[in-house]
């Protein structure tokens, strides 16, 4: 399972890649070119979390944009592992 989601944060394009590793303690996952990425431990939440995250909700990126409104915006999760080489 490999795929690819084009979106855009604030006007940015990104590419979010979705790879399969099978010697990794969490297969699943994906890396964003804005340097996030998530792994998951089966291919269940993968297409979804990418494709929010390189879509995501229009309310989110205006309330980035007014001051009062950004603690309203909840970071996107950031899981990291370490890669097997």
């Amino acid at each position: 399972m490999i795929g690819a989601f084009h979106g855009d944060h604030d006007e940015t394009k990104v590419v979010a890649i979705s790879t399969r590793d099978d010697s990794a303690p969490l297969p699943y996952g994906w890396e964003c070119t804005c340097g996030m990425g998530q792994r998951f431990p089966s291919e269940g939440g993968v297409w979804r979390s990418a494709w929010r995250h390189v879509h995501p909700p229009r309310w989110r990126a205006r309330a980035r944009r007014v001051p009062f409104l950004r603690r309203l915006v909840q970071p996107t999760a950031r899981l990291r592992h370490p890669r097997t080489v």
